[in-house]
């Protein structure tokens, strides 16, 4: 912008040109001249004696003193000249406001001077703000840009005004308007006069021409096509986020994927590339599908192949494993299972042994487990599995198991009273050491091993005799609910006296029939491999029933025997609407070894009892490598160390019919119930369920509700 002394320069060239004359300006306004378009108004000299306080009143001034009129230009700053042209009346003759010069008010002029074409020829965005000049010669002219100043001594931009100041006239008048304002009419006639059709070029919805207004407001396809678009944007939205779960929930027969809110779990994960699926990419074609041994067609529903050296299993590491970080007490353990003791390496999972003292202990292993983040109702697991040592290792404790998800394995305070009750009735069964307050049944008393107690357990802490509004799962307090235990695998040396190991494959109850006896022992139960696989002797204690059987093992199946791998499995089928007809079968070295019905743990009326179920409870997956004289006597001296426990791989299948993966299942809730005791199942120092704060809920059998 050219600095005001620049611009006195110009105009002092341009009076020299223009023959403009100075003048000096006076408080009172007046047209500029005709002749000289932007010469600056003539002002007359202030009266010196006037009164400094003759001011009018005004809303902006209201403490005025005085009553004199003041001196106004010709309305909206017409030039009287040009104002008297445009009304047809000689020039000085009085209006009829009795003011000299022009009649009417501001707005009768410029009616009728756009009726007239004084006004108005050449509007629009696009046209010249100064048509060529007809006068010879030209006067100086001067871009739009630049201002004029005012009597006030401001700037007013000419591009300012609706109608800039411009030269115009009427058709047959040669002269120009200019150093005159239009500001905006409320009038709209000014706007659109009849036949003047004053339009503007980018405002078709003001333009008076009616074939413009016609198009104007037809259809508007581009709105439609704009709403259209929203539309479609609101309903794939709607539909991802509504429409998608419904209908996977509907695919997947009726269930949910869920676990525990704030616990990372099945279901919380999209099968999307680069994140975790449920069912490991690397799984070859031909393990996604397999025969049961009951003959069935099962499907994978979930793998997990280790393909991925150098995993951690540290707590929030993995979405489906978390290694636990404690010291499983319940067997009495030598070591301590410390995460940094799992990890991933050359294709395989890989639990270390070694006699590294940890938290007071001598040897420090690793616990893995799937609690709370994957687990399945029903179905068949299968490991592919290198045992530790050699065949001739006796105090390894290897093992592959599942348990119900309403106990956290190693946390005595969940697991007590539930583990390893499978029951759904409601009678002396459920009750603490499986006798009433008087002592009833006698039997329960007297036929445990050495004939002394047959059960030590507190009783079944989630009964079917739980009363109502009692704390409890559900789905109903009258469901019985536990945390039972079915094991792939555990591994030991021969306890028959024979050369190399075994493997023991069992499964555990509560409540006991008397002296842990299975219930027609030939006719619920099966051996498919009765060259290489037994019964085994052991059927229980004061805290379990089991039902387990021995199988020999091959010698290079073993770290320091050959690194081969071989196949070990379980296969168990729950029930609901038969539950003596559920049952289970165990796979050892890739073939079916062993299997059973849930006959073989019918009910026991010497001792009350009622039928022992085959697992209903969503079960989670465990993998550990312990030391303990529980299981076997330790024999130091046939143990090496380092000892590692390999997993190739794991791999779960359900029937195709009967597809049900999840930790909080519709029949059998657990998230609700874990969410509400996390001191349980996140303190493993607590052994006992008051010791986490709880108490048992109320028995109808036990103290009446």
């Amino acid at each position: 912008m050219p600095s005001w002394s620049s611009r006195g320069d110009s105009h002092n060239n341009e009076r020299e040109q223009g023959g403009y004359q100075d003048q000096s300006y006076s408080n009172v306004p007046s047209s500029p001249s005709v002749t000289d378009p932007l010469q600056p108004p003539v002002r007359s000299p202030m009266s010196q004696s006037s009164p400094r306080n003759n001011y009018i009143r005004s809303p902006l001034n209201p403490n005025a003193v005085g009553t004199g009129s003041r001196s106004r230009p010709v309305s909206w700053g017409l030039d009287k000249t040009v104002a008297d042209s445009i009304t047809g009346r000689p020039q000085g003759t009085a209006g009829s406001d009795g003011s000299s010069g022009s009649s009417g008010d501001g707005r009768d002029i410029a009616l009728r001077a756009v009726q007239s074409g004084a006004i108005g020829s050449g509007l629009g965005p696009y046209a010249p703000i100064r048509p060529p000049y007809t006068q010879n010669p030209e006067p100086p002219r001067h871009h739009h840009r630049f201002s004029t100043l005012s009597s006030a001594g401001s700037l007013i931009s000419l591009s300012d005004s609706k109608y800039p100041m411009m030269y115009g006239g009427g058709p047959q008048s040669n002269a120009h308007l200019t150093g005159s304002f239009l500001p905006y009419s409320d009038n709209p006639t000014i706007d659109y006069v009849t036949g003047a059709q004053l339009g503007d070029d980018d405002d078709a919805l003001h333009d008076p021409n009616p074939a413009i207004k016609d198009k104007t407001f037809g259809i508007p396809w581009r709105g439609v096509l704009n709403v259209l678009l929203v539309f479609a944007i609101i309903s794939g939205l709607i539909m991802l986020f509504a429409g998608y779960p419904v209908l996977t929930y509907v695919v997947n027969g009726g269930t949910w994927y869920g676990t525990a809110p704030g616990i990372n779990g099945t279901g919380q994960f999209a099968d999307l590339p680069n994140l975790p699926a449920l069912i490991d990419p690397q799984t070859p074609e031909s393990a996604k599908t397999r025969t049961g041994v009951d003959g069935e067609d099962y499907e994978l529903v979930f793998s997990d192949e280790f393909n991925t050296d150098g995993r951690t299993f540290y707590e929030g590491d993995d979405p489906f494993w978390e290694a636990v970080d404690l010291n499983y007490w319940a067997t009495a353990d030598y070591e301590w299972y410390d995460p940094s003791a799992i990890t991933t390496e050359n294709g395989a999972l890989v639990i270390t042994l070694d006699s590294i003292p940890n938290h007071d202990l001598f040897y420090r292993s690793g616990m893995l487990q799937s609690w709370n983040k994957f687990c399945f109702t029903g179905g068949y697991v299968e490991v592919s599995v290198v045992f530790p040592g050699d065949q001739n290792a006796q105090g390894f404790w290897p093992a592959a198991w599942t348990m119900g998800n309403l106990g956290r394995p190693g946390y005595g305070g969940s697991t007590d009273g539930l583990w390893p009750y499978t029951y759904d009735s409601c009678d002396p069964g459920t009750l603490p050491n499986q006798t009433d307050s008087t002592g009833q049944p006698a039997l329960a008393q007297s036929s445990g091993k050495g004939s002394g107690t047959l059960s030590y357990l507190p009783g079944q802490r989630l009964s079917a005799c739980t009363c109502s509004g009692e704390d409890h799962p559900g789905p109903t307090n009258s469901k019985g609910r536990g945390a039972p235990e079915i094991d792939v695998f555990e591994a030991e040396k021969n306890k028959l006296g024979g050369p190399g190991g075994q493997t023991s494959q069992s499964s555990q109850f509560a409540p006991f029939a008397a002296s842990y006896l299975p219930i027609n022992d030939t006719t619920f139960r099966t051996l498919y491999t009765p060259d290489r696989t037994s019964y085994n002797t052991f059927l229980g204690s004061t805290t379990q029933q089991s039902l387990s059987t021995l199988t020999n093992m091959d010698p290079s199946n073993f770290q320091n025997g050959g690194m081969n791998f071989s196949v070990y499995g379980v296969e168990f089928g729950p029930n609901t609407s038969n539950r003596p007809a559920a049952y289970i079968n165990w796979v050892a070295a890739g073939e079916p070894s062993a299997g059973m019905t849930a006959g073989a743990t019918g009910p026991d009326p010497s001792v009350e009892i009622g039928q022992r179920l085959v697992s209903e409870e969503p079960m989670a997956l465990v993998f550990n490598l312990g030391l303990s004289k529980s299981f076997q006597s330790v024999n130091l001296p046939t143990l090496s160390f380092p000892a590692k426990l390999y997993f190739d791989y794991v791999r779960v299948y359900q029937k195709k019919n009967s597809i049900n993966v999840g930790c909080d299942p519709k029949d059998y809730p657990t998230a609700d119930y874990i969410n509400k005791h996390m001191n349980a199942y996140t303190n493993a120092n607590y052994t006992l369920w008051s010791q986490a704060g709880y108490t048992y809920p109320k028995s109808s059998l036990l103290n009446g509700c």
